[in-house]
């Protein structure tokens, strides 16, 4: 195994290539399966630093995969990238695409952990590959057309052969994640006619019944009525709701109760988002990692209350979802969090999330299949 203190030493020779496509992501914000420019500029930092780039990947326009091998037999290790912006809807209801999640620093420390690997290749074991996933933000409306860029590659197979799957985040704390939310999407619609003597509507009906389901946990995401204002006209409600549960059978079961809550409704679901399966030998080399780079690894995290569709790669190849942690936390989804990163700490992170995933990488490409 290459040690601790080169690896170290090639992703500080790196980090100005990792901050430069910090900076470029943050300063290019696009919207789900938009992210041309982004995606552009990340994999031509890769492919300069050495890596075979294919792009696009998957069956997406806008993510790729970059490929090092090193010098020696050994193990595939895949790095997820992101780069797609939040859609943030302002007050007069325009949707704004902002970089308020960390994706810059994400981008930037990918980038940066790739290049300092591909700087130690004469040393370096297995392969190395970095897999762009647009499409991380839920609520996107790309994303929800066309589904999220972490599941989506995993349809595609891309991460069949990986032999190790690492996904980083800024979180609160130093760790990784062995619990998350289920999620799927369920889209309804109702259509009926317009009444003008006060005669209830079926589509109305069905908004109202939508609206009061907030007892099953789940997210009315989206609630439109759309129609013509003429006695006997046409009007349709048409609504997407977000359903969580801890499980695959409660997910099924929360959905079932959904349709019930809402009958008389045309129903159509989405992906399944799976909860994280964080294997036991690379969560392992994650801890080391972490110890390396002078990281306080929590061993006994909370569990993720939120969704991810990376839980769907974590259960088709071994895998860790790392946070990296900020005292604090950050602010996610606001104005404020997309100036902290863009500011110091920020970089902070992209610092601290490239050590790791090198560090991590290093460990877990030399090890016997």
């Amino acid at each position: 195994m290459i040690e601790p203190k080169s690896v170290l030493a090639a992703v500080d020779e790196a980090m100005a290539v990792g901050l430069d496509v910090m900076r470029f992501v943050h300063d290019h914000p696009e919207l789900a399966h938009e992210e041309h420019r982004c995606s552009a500029y990340v994999a031509g930092a890769l492919a300069r630093a050495g890596f075979d780039v294919t792009q696009p990947a998957g069956g997406m326009e806008t993510a790729f995969v970059a490929t090092l091998d090193g010098s020696k037999p050994g193990r595939t290790v895949g790095l997820t990238c992101l780069y797609d912006a939040v859609a943030a809807v302002r007050p007069d209801g325009s949707v704004e695409a902002v970089h308020s999640c960390g994706h810059g620093p994400i981008a930037g420390g990918v980038t940066a952990a790739a290049v300092a690997l591909a700087a130690l290749r004469d040393d370096l074991a297995g392969r190395v590959r970095v897999i762009g996933c647009p499409a991380d933000e839920i609520h996107a409306p790309g994303t929800i057309r066309h589904g999220g860029g972490k599941a989506r590659t995993a349809e595609a197979g891309l991460w069949d052969d990986v032999d190790a799957a690492l996904y980083a985040h800024p979180e609160f704390i130093d760790t990784v994640s062995v619990e998350s939310r289920w999620m799927r999407r369920e889209r309804a619609q109702s259509a009926g006619t317009r009444s003008m003597s006060g005669t209830p509507e079926e589509p109305l009906r069905a908004a109202a019944a939508i609206l009061a389901v907030n007892a099953l946990d789940v997210m009315v995401e989206r609630l439109e009525l759309d129609g013509d204002v003429e006695e006997g006209t046409g009007l349709v409600c048409s609504a997407s709701v977000l359903v969580f549960a801890d499980s695959a059978e409660e997910l099924e079961e929360r959905c079932a109760a959904l349709r019930a809550a809402v009958p008389g409704v045309t129903w159509e679901s989405g992906r399944t988002y799976e909860g994280v399966r964080p294997d036991p030998a690379v969560r392992e080399a994650v801890a080391a990692a972490m110890a390396d780079a002078g990281l306080a690894f929590v061993a006994d995290p909370p569990r993720l209350p939120f969704a991810t569709d990376f839980g769907n790669i974590s259960r088709r190849a071994p895998a860790a979802l790392i946070g990296i942690g900020r005292p604090g936390g950050w602010a996610f989804h606001s104005d404020e969090g997309a100036e902290q990163f863009a500011s110091a700490d920020g970089e902070a992170a992209a610092l601290a999330l490239a050590r790791v995933l090198a560090l991590s990488a290093a460990r877990l490409v030399d090890r016997p299949g």
